[in-house]
């Protein structure tokens, strides 16, 4: 059976990566395991130049993800929606500060990252990216119809898209047979991809926002039916991928660590208490 550990969006908090990074090598991940990371590295957090150097010390392959490019490339904004004013006041000092403290090495080598990274399995084709197949800050929420993520799926060529972006974990799974519209619209160029079709969100790691505060990361367990279903017998969206004869599931892992010595990190480099009190809350 194949392991495969996603991380992404650490957003500048050092204390929660090195504590995924623990649980990880305590889950059997540790150095020459296959480990990959979805993106944000920087924003919102404390130390921006701190996540970079730690990923970058560790060799793991990485995407960019869209706060990574828009500071990186001092874009004048990272490409984030914003809900309300108070989001967007708060995104912007985060901007600011984060552009402050990003050294330009750090902004070189962040802007140098692909976009997406592909695994293939058995047959198996698996997509790595931040936001969606076809945008970095594309949100691939959970209101998404089945139609809507088949067709993006289909027009990258890939049984199994894995992202970030969003930082509520998930993994869903369906028939490629939901995209039957967009093949009845003539779409022939379209790789075909048929079968079972996988979306695994990693969450995040630094910046949760499904009430959970601690760091969270994903364990992707590909394999022949049996051992996958033994490795996550929880993960009600396990199932073949595609046609193939591979089978993936997922175990979601969530990692305490000091959230209030992050707050007072955020707070000496003049980030709002308004965004500590988000990651107290998650």
């Amino acid at each position: 059976m194949r392991r495969i550990a996603l991380f992404s969006d650490v957003h500048g908090n050092l204390p929660a990566l090195d504590a995924v990074l623990a649980d990880m090598a305590r889950s059997g991940f540790g150095e020459g395991s296959e480990r990959y990371c979805l993106g944000d590295l920087i924003g919102y957090g404390p130390d921006p130049g701190g996540v970079v150097e730690r990923v970058r010390a560790l060799g793991v392959p990485t995407i960019v993800g869209n706060y990574d490019d828009g500071v990186a490339a001092h874009r004048g904004q990272c490409g984030c929606y914003y809900g309300t004013e108070q989001a967007k006041s708060d995104g912007e000092a985060s901007y600011r500060v984060t552009e402050r403290l990003l050294d330009e090495r750090d902004a070189q080598w962040l802007l140098a990252l692909p976009q997406h990274l592909w695994l293939e399995h058995e047959g198996a084709v698996i997509l790595l990216t931040h936001g969606s197949p076809r945008r970095l800050n594309e949100y691939l929420l959970l209101d998404r119809t089945e139609a809507q993520l088949a067709r993006l799926a289909i027009e990258a060529g890939a049984h199994v898209v894995c992202h970030g972006h969003i930082h509520i974990p998930y993994h869903r799974s369906f028939d490629a047979a939901a995209a039957a519209d967009v093949r009845l619209r003539g779409t022939s160029s379209l790789t075909p991809v048929e079968g079972r079709i996988h979306y695994v969100s990693s969450g995040s790691v630094g910046k949760p926002k499904d009430g959970d505060p601690r760091a969270c990361w994903v364990e992707l367990a590909l394999g022949d039916e049996d051992e996958v279903r033994e490795a996550a017998p929880d993960d009600v969206a396990a199932g073949p991928v595609g046609e193939t004869e591979v089978w993936l599931a997922t175990v979601f892992h969530r990692v305490s660590y000091d959230v209030e010595q992050v707050a007072r990190a955020m707070a000496a480099v003049g980030l709002p208490e308004t965004l500590a009190e988000a990651l107290r809350r998650a």
